[in-house]
Formats: structure tokens, C-alpha cells, sequence
């Protein structure tokens, strides 16, 4: 299991989910459009690679690695693209979701796009800053093989109204493949506030 953290960068002008480019390149990633210009409604990644066909160790370790560094790709794309898109766009925030998602906000459960729609409309507005970025890829036989990545992450948070709170989620996105490129999508969501009581 590999684990790694990203240092992010609070930053107004060109996005405020910015990582700072001293440890790793910049993801291939292109965003979807029906009309050909880009949005960030959806987390697209190049097509996925191949299963290698030998049963080697260095080919399995190869293979691996390389299933890794795809995970941290897009889990880097898609925390860029869902915070930005809970703060500033959040009527398009469920297109990030599977129809069938499930999410779980501090103990209460949301089932569906609808459910999550009406969900979040209620929320006041929101100002999130990620502090932590960490991912991994689940293995497939607890997926029945399908491409499954563990993303989670930890920052502060402040909805209007309210006073800032720290916050710690995890999400499992699944790929929706094609020959083209490959889109993952939220299939499980888990937000909880991290405040500790004062003693």
C-alpha cells in the first residue's frame, strides 16, 4: 500500500485548491464538454491500463505501481474539482455522483441523486480548505473488479453562519471506462466534523 500527501495551497485568483508543484507533474487529465469546452462537473482521466498478462512478481509489482499512480492522479483532479464545485457551483455537485450513491453526513444518511440534490440545496454556503490529500487504490476482489479508488481528505471548513470546524472525509470513486478515457464517479461519500470537545 502506498500512501502519500499532498501540501495544498490556499490561492484566490487561479483556484483556491491549488497543490504546490514541488513533489509531482501535473495529472493528464481533460474535462468533458457536449459543446467541446472544458467544464469541471466531471473527473476524466485517460483510459485505464491494461491488466498485464503475465503472473510475474516485477510484473505484478510494475502493474501495481501503476495502478497507484492513476489513483493519485485523479484523486488530485477530483479533489481540485469537488471542493471548488461545493463552494462556488453546488447545484452541479451531483454529477459527480453515481445514480445509487450513498453518503453519510456526520452520522445521517443520503441515498440517491435526488436525495442528494435536496441535501445539498440546504446547506448553507461553504468555504473549504483542504489541508490533506490521501488515496490508494481498493483491491478488486473486495470490489468484484471494479476499478475502485479510496480518496480521503482533512481540512477546515466554514459554512455561513456557523463557526469553522475541521472535517475529515473519505470517498470510494469508481471508474466508468470507455475506449476514450476513463470518468470516475462517487460512489460512497463519508463527511464528519473533527472538533474535539475543550476540557
Amino acid at each position: 500500500m502506498r500512501r502519500f500527501r499532498r501540501d495544498w495551497a490556499h490561492r484566490r485568483d487561479s483556484g483556491r485548491y491549488q497543490r504546490r508543484r514541488e513533489y509531482f507533474d501535473e495529472p493528464e487529465t481533460s474535462y468533458s464538454s457536449s459543446r467541446g469546452r472544458p467544464t469541471r462537473e466531471e473527473v476524466v482521466t485517460p483510459p485505464l491500463p491494461e491488466q498485464a498478462a503475465s503472473g510475474s512478481l516485477m510484473a505484478t509489482s510494475v502493474d501495481f505501481k501503476t495502478h497507484v499512480d492513476q489513483a493519485c492522479r485523479a484523486a488530485e483532479e477530483f479533489v481540485n474539482i469537488y471542493y471548488e464545485t461545493m463552494d462556488k457551483r453546488r447545484r452541479a455537485l451531483t454529477r459527480l455522483y453515481l445514480e445509487k450513491a450513498t453518503l453519510i453526513w456526520n452520522g445521517n444518511v443520503v441515498t440517491g441523486l435526488e436525495a442528494l440534490a435536496n441535501f445539498f440545496e440546504m446547506l448553507p454556503s461553504s468555504e473549504f480548505q483542504v489541508n490533506m490529500l490521501d488515496c490508494q487504490p481498493v483491491h478488486e476482489q473486495a470490489t468484484q473488479a471494479q476499478t475502485t479508488v479510496l480518496v480521503v481528505t482533512s481540512g477546515i471548513v466554514k459554512f455561513d453562519g456557523n463557526k469553522q470546524h475541521y472535517f475529515n472525509q473519505n470517498f470510494l470513486l469508481t471508474a466508468q471506462s470507455t475506449p476514450n478515457n476513463t470518468v470516475w464517479k462517487i460512489a460512497s461519500d463519508c463527511f464528519r466534523f473533527q472538533d474535539w470537545a475543550s476540557t
